[in-house]
């Protein structure tokens, strides 16, 4: 018997037939991705906003895996995380993601799911959506950089170089640190200006960027005409390695000349060199001994000088 009045079969189905077609439009409408997946992670369902998120149509997503369209080490990564979601078929919220587009073009999903159990409990799979934060985790990648690189030079700051050294250290490392101070800089900023001493603040931290890149060290500067670079942990000290990485850093990256407007002028300069001791090392520590090294240094080029000028004027 109908549960309404005068209402017959046929129009129950038409009324359910309705609901259904408002329900597919509302999911097809919906800006967020709606999918679901089996236990063993191979979507069953996806809205045709996947168009609009992957460039691909539902038929090309439905059978594949969420890992399919991520590049290999995010999908490692990614495929990691939910694998541990699943085995306690707990909900999960805001999980980024990086994904492939069929263009090739790279977007970031922030994913959100719950899970399907049957009557026993069993992991029948999962429901949820995607949406598109791929604008958004630029702009944050953006804020993100501007606080760890400084504005002059580019390269990172005290604080990203404090960051690097504490994973390298936390992982068992023992990366080696030479702490650099421009000498000569003083006299060119005085004698022809700050716009004159930032292009060559500027020019010393491209080119050490450079070397950097190429010989696989991180170049910092902490600030003023200080400047370090880490050397990764596999090169032993003091070795013969280390030393002419240290020429060429001298020799090349700093002691060239700078070509400014007014004129072309050269910096040289003096380093300290700190290696780190163990896991029980600190950056506080390892930072401290090369600025240590670095003033050790100084006071000795001062004192070589002081004595040749008494050895030149005897």
């Amino acid at each position: 018997m109908s549960s309404t009045p005068g209402a017959t079969d046929s129009d129950s189905a038409e009324a359910m037939r309705r609901e259904l077609a408002r329900l597919r439009e509302m999911l097809e409408q919906n800006s967020d991705w709606i999918w679901e997946v089996d236990a063993q992670g191979r979507y069953t369902y996806a809205s045709r906003q996947c168009v609009a998120l992957l460039g691909r149509e539902p038929d090309e997503v439905v059978g594949h895996t969420p890992f399919d369209f991520m590049p290999p080490d995010e999908a490692e990564r990614v495929g990691r995380i939910f694998a541990a979601i699943a085995a306690e078929r707990r909900p999960f919220a805001q999980l980024l993601n990086r994904n492939l587009r069929k263009d090739g073009r790279l977007v970031v999903l922030e994913t959100s799911g719950v899970p399907l159990l049957g009557p026993d409990g069993a992991l029948l799979g999962y429901r949820g959506i995607d949406r598109d934060v791929t604008e958004r985790e630029v702009a944050n990648e953006r804020l993100r950089h501007i606080a760890r690189h400084e504005d002059l030079t580019g390269l990172p700051n005290r604080m990203y170089l404090r960051e690097h050294l504490a994973e390298g250290l936390a992982a068992g490392q023992r990366p080696s640190v030479i702490s650099l101070d421009l000498d000569g800089f003083k006299p060119v900023n005085d004698r022809l200006g700050h716009a004159a001493g930032d292009r060559v603040l500027t020019e010393i931290g491209r080119r050490l960027d450079e070397m950097s890149a190429a010989h696989g060290l991180f170049a910092a500067r902490p600030g003023g005409d200080e400047f370090v670079l880490i050397v990764p942990d596999g090169v032993p000290a003091p070795s013969e390695s280390l030393r002419k990485t240290l020429r060429e850093i001298l020799g090349e990256a700093i002691a060239a000349p700078i070509v400014l407007d007014a004129e072309t002028v050269r910096v040289s300069a003096s380093f300290g060199f700190a290696r780190a001791n163990g896991p029980n090392d600190t950056v506080e520590a390892l930072l401290a001994r090369a600025d240590r090294a670095l003033y050790e240094a100084k006071e000795a080029a001062k004192e070589a000088a002081r004595r040749a000028g008494i050895s030149g004027g005897g």
